[in-house]
């Protein structure tokens, strides 16, 4: 299944998002909730899952998820005139 470019490249702020409303809830009940260790647990997930997610797409050489806009090859530059 493929996603939306638009989707796609929002993932990890979804992530983020998610993981900091689960991390809210967690102040919100107290700490003293019986859910509390599974609502932290789940945002420090989405938290670590965001921030890896971003790493692993700045380090990636693979372009398949790109758009190339402009030429396939870079446009060589005519040589500079020489100075008499």
């Amino acid at each position: 299944m493929w996603l939306p470019e638009s989707v796609y490249r929002s993932l990890p702020t979804l992530y983020a998002a998610m993981g900091a409303f689960f991390m809210a809830g967690v102040f919100y009940m107290g700490f003293d909730a019986p859910m509390s260790p599974a609502y932290l647990a789940t945002g420090l997930v989405s938290i670590l899952a965001s921030i890896t997610v971003t790493i692993w797409r700045s380090k990636s050489s693979d372009t398949t998820h790109t758009r190339r806009i402009g030429p396939a090859s870079p446009t060589k530059r005519p040589p500079e005139p020489a100075n008499p």
